[in-house]
């Protein structure tokens, strides 16, 4: 009795040291359709797409008509930072939740500092309007 209950314990707790890893990859993975939530805590992110895009911003190159990604921020954060790694000539567009909260970044495409609670747009455009693949990190370190 006391060997199939060792046995049974074993095995739950294997399982679990197992699946914990799939677990935390999934979690990783924003498909484009939905809003990513973020509270304070959260680990690094990448996410990943295409940049470009045939709707001219004027001011921040070539975007796509729909935002890239969509993030919803439940609580104000001291710092987190939003980098566009991409080839090419990539541009950073964010839209905030207030109507007077838009920023471009062009030669640098980051975003860091204070950001509000609320739901934001990011749009990865680029300066020329080709299409290039990116990679936007997501963090809360400097």
């Amino acid at each position: 009795m006391r060997r199939n209950f060792l046995a049974q314990l074993t095995a739950i707790a294997l399982g679990l040291v197992i699946a914990t890893p799939t677990l935390a990859q999934t979690a990783q993975t924003v498909s484009r359709d939905e809003v990513l939530e973020l509270t304070t805590g959260f680990e690094e992110m990448i996410l990943e797409g295409n940049s470009g895009g045939s709707s001219s911003s004027q001011d921040c190159g070539y975007t796509a008509a729909a935002a890239n990604h969509e993030i919803t921020l439940r609580q104000d954060f001291s710092y987190l930072r939003l980098e566009v790694e991409a080839e090419g000539s990539p541009t950073l567009l964010v839209i905030g939740p207030e109507s007077r909260d838009r920023f471009c970044a062009r030669s640098l495409p980051q975003q860091s500092g204070y950001w509000q609670a609320g739901t934001y747009r990011i749009y990865v455009g680029d300066r020329n309007g080709s299409s290039q693949p990116y990679r936007l990190l997501i963090s809360e370190n400097p």
